[in-house]
């Protein structure tokens, strides 16, 4: 789940209480400290309990990290140092179309999707590296 992992691998994340009329769901994860974007996960089906660890839900794809990767890039501070990464779930009320995000940069895909979402669940995990 780490660069440090011998396998970046994402993490195995459980869903509930989704709000009623939502159609979506989508997934990011931040770092906080310097703001980049390490994960772009879009077309979560809204009836969906989770999503395991490196494995792409039926239906969904992955969207252009700041690292230049449509992948899960997970958290890599410098060594010594503890960066705060803020995973995120977005509950969005109308499907994303396929296109979505195609063109954007990845803050401009995430700010499309922090609009669009009729709410939101996050938490925040710091990790330090040695």
């Amino acid at each position: 789940m780490t660069c440090d992992s011998p396998h970046d691998y994402s993490p195995g994340l459980t869903f509930h209480g989704v709000p009623a009329g939502t159609a979506q769901l989508a997934l990011s994860m931040v770092d906080l400290n310097n703001h980049k974007v390490h994960w772009l996960q879009v077309g979560l089906p809204a009836t969906t309990s989770g999503s395991p660890a490196h494995t792409l839900t039926l239906g969904a794809r992955e969207l252009m990290n700041d690292l230049g990767e449509a992948t899960y890039d997970g958290p890599c501070p410098p060594a010594g140092q503890t960066h705060r990464y803020e995973l995120t779930l977005y509950a969005l009320a109308d499907a994303l179309p396929a296109s979505f995000g195609q063109h954007t940069t990845p803050s401009q895909t995430l700010q499309s999707l922090r609009n669009a979402a009729h709410a939101t669940a996050s938490f925040v995990a710091p990790y330090t590296r040695r």
